[in-house]
């Protein structure tokens, strides 16, 4: 083996070493958060329009919140205790319909979405999940969610002049 050869050697080993230890640190200190997941914290903020902050998401939920009741519900997968649960929603000027969904930690969570008198869109910024629903038209919204806390979801962008908002409710 060249001396070329064995520093490569070296390099490699020494870059698969600090992987290792650096996986290790972030396991002890809580793990990693899974794509599209921030830090648990009390409160998320974003600027609404009007220069106030609107909550998008805090770590605390409702003391007598009970799980929704989905169209469908099954194991997520094959002999897993999360669920996925369906659940039928529809936008229109008076709001989100139901405008509170409540789920538990590790759900995957699918959104039938209709929109009603107009078009109106869904947008559930602390996630980054966003989608258009044209009048008359159904989307589904599919996701896992893996934080406790409550999610804020909302009309962001084709709300005709109004504020509409809901709350997607994660428990432990």
């Amino acid at each position: 083996m060249s001396r070329r050869q064995l520093i490569i050697l070296v390099a490699a080993a020494l870059i698969v070493v600090a992987g290792i230890v650096t996986g290790i640190i972030a396991i002890k200190n809580g793990g990693f958060n899974a794509p599209g997941e921030k830090e648990e914290g009390p409160e998320v903020t974003i600027p609404g329009a009007g220069g106030e902050e609107i909550p998008v998401f805090s770590s605390e939920t409702p003391v007598n919140a009970e799980l929704s009741e989905s169209a469908v519900e099954a194991p997520a997968a094959p002999g897993a205790e999360e669920k996925f649960g369906a659940f039928n929603m529809t936008v229109s000027s008076a709001g989100f319909s139901p405008n509170e969904i409540t789920v538990g930690k590790g759900d995957v969570v699918q959104i039938r979405l209709t929109a009603e008198g107009g078009d109106y869109d869904f947008s559930m910024p602390y996630t980054g999940h966003y989608v258009v629903v044209p009048e008359g038209e159904t989307k589904q919204i599919t996701f896992g969610i893996n934080t406790v806390g409550t999610y804020a979801f909302m009309c962001r962008d084709y709300c005709h002049g109004k504020t509409i908002s809901g709350s997607l409710i994660v428990l432990p």
